[in-house]
């Protein structure tokens, strides 16, 4: 849901690079060279998949347009991806695509470190995009463990693509306390589209946000962070009363709010900063 900068490297180049050292054996009835002659179709099949990822179309996109024909899938994406990228020539290709995010932050779910490529519909059943820069995308081990091989099967479905589709400056996260004194200053996250979006993009982004389990995982990173100020906020509340308190949670909530709107921190910092009881000492 947030945004990366598109590939630069057409889908073409990476399929030649990928298949450059494909050996053509006897035994293999020359597969290399028939990998070699398959990036036209690998050229093909990226250009209807970016059509259908700009348009969030993708649960549209039929398996059996994204063959490589006379090669099982297995072969093209163990030969093509894991021989020819990952492990082979275009290498370069890989770990430019993996350190696209500055902050180095996955881009579904901006909670955990980018450790691994995903590939937005999956190679194993639409091996022809296998290698494809714009079907791969770097992301954390949690986002890419929990979407697996699936692929899209209603719009509704199908997750925001970094390189085309994100919910730009809109401010939809949005969080509340806890009601139980148990659970002081625990946050609990949702989705709050704004009125503008339609009924689909909302509908997209509350999937993907339960999806990924965005609320539990963000939840968990507020509480851990609640408990690293608490110090501090004592020491505000017994120094400045309430005022003190509010100040400082408005503050680091503007901050953190200034370089991304949906913010988990932001979010529970400008939460907090709201609520009279939790700026009054109800956060221990």
């Amino acid at each position: 849901m947030w945004p990366l900068d598109p590939p630069t490297v057409s889908a073409r180049s990476s399929w030649e690079t990928c298949t450059s050292k494909s050996r053509d054996t006897v035994a293999n009835g020359n597969l290399g060279t028939s990998l070699r002659e398959a990036a036209g179709a690998a050229d093909e099949a990226a250009a209807a998949f970016r059509v259908a990822a700009c348009a969030g179309t993708l649960h549209k996109l039929k398996e059996e347009n994204f063959k490589i024909e006379g090669i099982c899938d297995k072969q093209v994406a163990d030969i093509v991806y894991g021989s020819g990228m990952t492990k082979g020539p275009g290498r370069d290709i890989y770990d430019a695509l993996m350190d696209a995010p500055e902050d180095e932050l996955c881009p579904l779910c901006r909670h955990s470190d980018v450790t691994q490529l995903d590939h937005v519909m999956p190679k194993a059943t639409y091996p022809a995009l296998c290698v494809a820069p714009e079907n791969l995308v770097p992301v954390c081990g949690f986002c890419n463990h929990t979407k697996n091989d699936r692929a899209p099967e209603a719009a509704e479905d199908v997750l925001l693509h970094p390189y085309f589709e994100h919910t730009g400056t809109a401010s939809w996260l949005d969080a509340e306390l806890a009601t139980s004194a148990l659970d002081a200053g625990r946050l609990m996250y949702f989705v709050n589209p704004p009125p503008d979006w339609g009924s689909t993009l909302a509908a997209r982004v509350r999937r993907q946000f339960d999806f990924l389990e965005l609320g539990r995982r963000y939840s968990v990173k507020a509480n851990q962070t609640l408990r690293g100020i608490h110090h501090h906020l004592v020491r505000q509340l017994k120094a400045g009363g309430q005022g003190a308190v509010r100040t400082h949670l408005t503050d680091m909530a503007t901050s953190h709010l200034a370089a991304d709107p949906n913010s988990w921190t932001g979010v529970a910092y400008r939460t907090w900063a709201a609520n009279d009881d939790f700026c009054e000492g109800r956060f221990w």
